[in-house]
């Protein structure tokens, strides 16, 4: 009996012990699932879920990692293992354009960041003690707030939040609240060139 009710079932998904997951999943996400099997990392539940959207986004596949998302909900692992799951699905979200997603996934990280083994297993990430700069929860909520929303004033509250959350040197935020200003100048500017150009 070792084993029966596995045949159907992709031995790496097996050894990760995600069989009632697997198993939950439709069928067009097994299939697209099956493209990424050889180089999933199978020693986790986690590592297994993060290496498939690791190589997914690789592939532009950022639908999928979405999809994919609302079914590891519910998979028992760390606070931290989540926090990189979600800044994985943020990337996904945020490259389909799927912008209202991608704000929920970014405040989901910036809320498991205020835990302090969280917070601690992210900037270990960082080269020389720095903090790093691929924080997708981080860089994607002002990425869409200044970028797709035009607004600045969230803007500037972001950076101070994230000055305060340790998150951005204060060096950073004075460099990146110029740059919000010289892209709100010059969207003003082109709008009133715009303007004049209809009116000729």
């Amino acid at each position: 009996m070792l084993g029966f009710g596995n045949k159907d079932i992709p031995e790496k998904v097996v050894k990760a012990g995600l069989k009632k997951w697997y198993n939950a999943l439709a069928e067009p996400d097994k299939v697209k699932l099956k493209r990424y099997l050889d180089k999933a990392d199978a020693s986790s539940a986690s590592s297994f879920v993060l290496s498939v959207f690791s190589q997914a986004i690789e592939d532009a596949n950022y639908r999928f990692v979405g999809s994919m998302y609302d079914t590891v909900r519910d998979i028992k692992m760390s606070d931290c293992e989540r926090f990189d799951i979600n800044d994985a699905a943020v990337l996904g979200a945020f490259n389909s354009e799927d912008y209202k997603r991608c704000l929920q996934l970014c405040d989901i990280g910036l809320e498991l960041l205020k835990k302090k083994e969280v917070f601690d297993h992210v900037m270990a990430k960082g080269v020389n003690g720095a903090i790093p700069d691929e924080i997708n929860c981080r860089n994607h909520k002002l990425n869409i707030i200044v970028g797709v929303y035009f607004d600045y004033d969230e803007g500037d509250r972001l950076l101070l939040q994230f000055q305060d959350m340790g998150l951005i040197t204060a060096e950073d935020v004075e460099y990146r609240r110029n740059g919000i200003k010289t892209f709100r100048l010059q969207r003003t500017f082109d709008n009133v060139f715009n303007i004049k150009e209809k009116d000729q």
